[in-house]
């Protein structure tokens, strides 16, 4: 199986063995572990759901429009104030070993810098470095088998400037959202 990371142009990799230590983010590909499984079951199958629609509204979004995805449901957002801006949520169910195999990946990306979002372990990472044009592309781990991506796509507004930190408060609303908070 291959494992894409997603961005502007692919980047194609072979995803790693499952990790069995109980965290070893020192080991080759092995991410961080989550703190505590998430409850996926609503957006396995509706990558929408993933945001709740009060969180949703906070952020200005307006309703997804779901898709099937290659690597798993997606949804795009369109911001409701600037219609060419837009949010890309992918629940990468064809990655089995979850964030390690985006971390087996990080030499074919442009930038790979880890982070956590609500406590849990994430990479900004992108085959292409567009971030100065409205690119953001950010991997959530939401279980340690289980990632999130999302990849903005913002032409106007602040988000333009600096679309991570945009990306950030989404990929916190789908932790929010999957928590139950």
């Amino acid at each position: 199986m291959a494992l894409v990371v997603a961005g502007c142009s692919n980047t194609v990799g072979e995803p790693s063995s499952p990790d069995t230590s109980a965290s070893s983010a020192s080991q080759s590909g092995a991410a961080p572990r989550v703190p505590a499984a998430l409850d996926v079951s609503s957006i396995q199958s509706n990558a929408c759901a993933a945001i709740s629609d009060s969180k949703r509204s906070s952020l200005g979004y307006g309703a997804g429009k779901p898709r099937a995805g290659a690597y798993g449901p997606s949804c795009t957002f369109q911001i409701a104030d600037e219609p060419l801006n837009q949010m890309d949520l992918t629940v990468f169910t064809a990655n089995k070993n979850g964030l390690s195999d985006i971390y087996d990946t990080k030499g074919n990306n442009d930038y790979f810098e880890p982070t956590t979002i609500e406590g849990y372990p994430a990479v900004y990472a992108a085959s292409l470095d567009h971030r100065s044009k409205g690119k953001c592309g950010l991997f959530v781990a939401v279980t340690d088998q289980l990632t999130v991506n999302l990849l903005s796509q913002f032409d106007r507004g602040a988000g333009a400037q600096a679309p991570c930190p945009v990306v950030a408060k989404a990929a916190a609303s789908v932790i929010q959202t999957l928590k139950g908070d």
